[in-house]
Formats: structure tokens, sequence, C-alpha cells
């Protein structure tokens, strides 16, 4: 990249990235506790949109690692260290692993916060 003259669009594409990285956190934690008020305090609902944010933080955090790995990568010009090569990766598997779950969480409790909600307005007694 270097020689090439890109290094500095490398810089500037990674430190968006961080922006980007921080709008995925601050939405997956909004998303996750708006999804939480859905349900009940330690109930399923509650617990998985608590859990969703969790995991979307947790995403973020492995995406910024691996970012930052990526800076340290940049010094070795002739070739990475397998080891760096693997923590790299590492964070990179961590980063899409959490983002699944965190996904995959908040669509099973915004299904089961809409069925729950449908199922208490069909339980509701009617006025005689």
């Amino acid at each position: 990249m270097r020689a090439a003259g890109t290094f500095g669009t490398y810089i500037q594409t990674q430190l968006f990235d961080f922006a980007f990285i921080a709008s995925v956190i601050l939405f997956g934690i909004c998303l996750g506790t708006l999804i939480a008020r859905m349900g009940v305090p330690r109930k399923a609902t509650y617990m998985m949109g608590i859990g969703a944010a969790f995991f979307a933080f947790l995403g973020g955090s492995f995406d910024a690692l691996e970012n930052l790995t990526s800076f340290g990568l940049m010094q070795f010009e002739n070739g990475i260290p397998q080891i760096l090569a693997y923590i790299y990766s590492g964070f990179a598997a961590l980063k899409f692993i959490s983002l699944t779950i965190a996904m995959a969480l908040a669509l099973a409790a915004l299904i089961m916060g809409v069925i729950s909600k449908g199922l208490g307005m069909m339980r509701r007694p009617t006025a005689d």
C-alpha cells in the first residue's frame, strides 16, 4: 500500500469504519433495549432484548479490535507473522458471531413480543 501510494486512503477508510462501528454499537444497544421494554423484566423477551444489546456491543468491540490489529499489521511490509494473522482473523470471526447472535436474539425477541402482545389482546375480557 505504501509503495502504491494508497496507505493514506487505507487509514481514512479505517477511521471512517470506527465511526460505523460506533453507530452499529449505538443502534444495537438502542434496538435491544427497546425490544426489552416490550417484555416483562426477567422474562424471555426482556432477556433476549438485553442479550441482543450486549452482543451488538460485543460485536462492535471485536470489530474495533480487528481494526486496531490491522493497523499493527501494517508495520510488516514483507509478510505478516502467522500468529498475528490468526489473532486478526479471530477478532473478525468473533465479530461476525457476536453480531449474528445479536440479530438472532433481536428477531426472536420481536417475534415473541408480538406473539405475546397478540395473545394478551385476545385474552382481555370484554365489558358486558
